[in-house]
């Protein structure tokens, strides 16, 4: 036996080892990478433009300081991510099917108009019924608006990127007469839409508490820990499924009764429960942290997207669409009927994320003339950095989420423009794009097809 080569005890572990590693590391050191070249050629930048090396110290120490430690640092930070998490989950649903969307700012727009009228349109209603609706119906916008787009470049080959840029302004110009026309707050001194109710408000987080005391909505709480806790149950499986007896059909319903009792058993604890911990200890006091439940959404449609994409046969269809239309056609798949579904899923993960704005973070809970600052073409380059990893957005949301929230802070505390937020994140953007400047850069050798995927968008005018 030769030196090197793996015993049969071993089973080949070693070359196991340096696949896995060839495959995960170039994932996880080249966007880190990118954002570390990013960040240092802004420091270059500042140095330039400064003459000060002090200057690009105290930038960088105020942009971490603001989007961390300092008072509601972090919470601002958070809430700033929230809407690029949904953004960035409905670029990458687009990139997986192999679409581009790059009018997720319009669809941002057109939710949150929804929500805006559906949040208004009719007072006292519970909030387990009004909140779920609003929600509903800034999701429906967005997606309506996204699969216009998708039918055009499933019927007549017209590309998703001139037809989305395109829509993008339509969908401004639409919102600014619609905010100033139809819903326009006639007692209102700004030009805004009135308030939703406060039943279709997303809770802040500090409000928790007192919204629990509603048993209302405690019971809407339970319900929803209730089937959170029999999704979970589903996902673990034949783990928990009783097996001592050669019935299997016995055996499949004793487990399903067994899920359907721990949902039951959960829901009903916190139904009971959660009010009164809540009011005995509530650690979140502050009431001017603007944090609210959306983050909770935020996280939950990641998983959602990953299950949709990895775990289902409609996202196995996106995919294969994605990657190889002629192949997807001649298995049997519906081109048409998948990049109009993919656009649809894209536009309501979009719209959804306006719908938060209006509900969760606008100080007068409602939708005023000027109220967007570029969250959907951000989206873009947290989607890239992120490799469409719905895991791994909302780690790049985060990113961008904290620099956002930063850039204030730096521009205070150093005299450096916040604008230069933007360059940092164009860079980061360069960077994931054209990996080979990276490996250029620091002289990595052999990345070859490894970290390759599926081809982002297809040629002009194909179908």
């Amino acid at each position: 036996m030769t030196a090197g080569t793996p015993t049969a005890d071993m089973g080949g572990k070693p070359e196991r080892g340096r696949v896995v590693s060839a495959l995960w590391r170039p994932a996880i050191y080249m966007p880190l990478l990118s954002i570390l070249t990013a960040f240092l050629l802004g420091g270059v930048v500042i140095f330039i433009t400064s003459g000060s090396l002090q200057t690009v110290v105290d930038a960088y120490v105020g942009l971490l300081y603001g989007a961390l430690f300092k008072e509601r640092g972090l919470s601002e930070s958070l809430v700033a991510s929230i809407p690029y998490v949904l953004l960035g989950l409905a670029v990458a649903v687009g990139f997986k099917a192999g679409l581009f969307n790059i009018g997720v700012e319009g669809q941002f727009y057109i939710g949150a108009i929804c929500a805006a009228w559906a949040g208004q349109a009719v007072r006292d209603v519970p909030a387990f019924v009004h909140l779920p609706l609003t929600l509903l119906a800034g999701a429906i916008g967005g997606a309506a608006w996204a699969a216009i787009p998708g039918y055009l470049k499933a019927r007549t080959g017209a590309h998703e990127v001139i037809t989305t840029i395109m829509m993008n302004y339509i969908a401004f110009r639409l919102a600014e007469l619609i905010i100033s026309g139809p819903l326009k707050d006639p007692g209102a001194g700004l030009i805004q839409t009135p308030s939703v109710s406060p039943e279709a408000e997303l809770w802040a987080i500090y409000d928790v508490a007192n919204r629990l005391q509603n048993p209302l909505n405690a019971l809407a709480v339970g319900a929803l820990l209730g089937l959170l806790a029999y999704l979970l149950m589903r996902w673990l499986g034949p783990k928990l499924a009783v097996r001592q007896t050669d019935d299997r059909r016995r055996a499949r319903w004793t487990s399903r009764w067994l899920k359907i009792g721990v949902a039951a058993a959960a829901g009903l604890a916190a139904f009971v429960l959660l009010p009164a911990l809540a009011t005995a200890w509530w650690p979140f006091k502050d009431q001017y942290d603007r944090l609210h439940i959306g983050l909770f959404f935020a996280v939950a449609a990641a998983v959602f997207v990953w299950w949709l994409l990895w775990k289902t046969t409609v996202g196995f269809e996106l995919r294969t669409v994605g990657a190889n239309p002629n192949a997807a056609r001649y298995a049997g798949a519906n081109i048409t009927r998948n990049i109009v579904l993919a656009m649809a899923i894209s536009g309501a993960l979009a719209g959804l994320a306006g719908t938060v704005e209006v509900l969760g973070v606008s100080i007068c809970r409602c939708l005023p003339l000027f109220f967007s600052s570029g969250y959907g073409f951000d989206a873009i380059a947290i989607s890239l950095l992120a490799k469409n990893n719905p895991f791994g957005i909302l780690a790049t949301a985060f990113l961008f989420g904290a620099m956002r929230n930063g850039a204030d802070l730096m521009e205070l505390s150093s005299g450096v423009s916040k604008y230069i937020i933007t360059l940092i994140q164009a860079l980061v953007l360069l960077f994931v794009a054209a990996p080979q400047i990276v490996r250029w850069m620091y002289h990595i050798k052999g990345a070859g097809k490894l970290d390759e995927g599926a081809p982002i968008t297809r040629g002009w005018g194909g179908h």
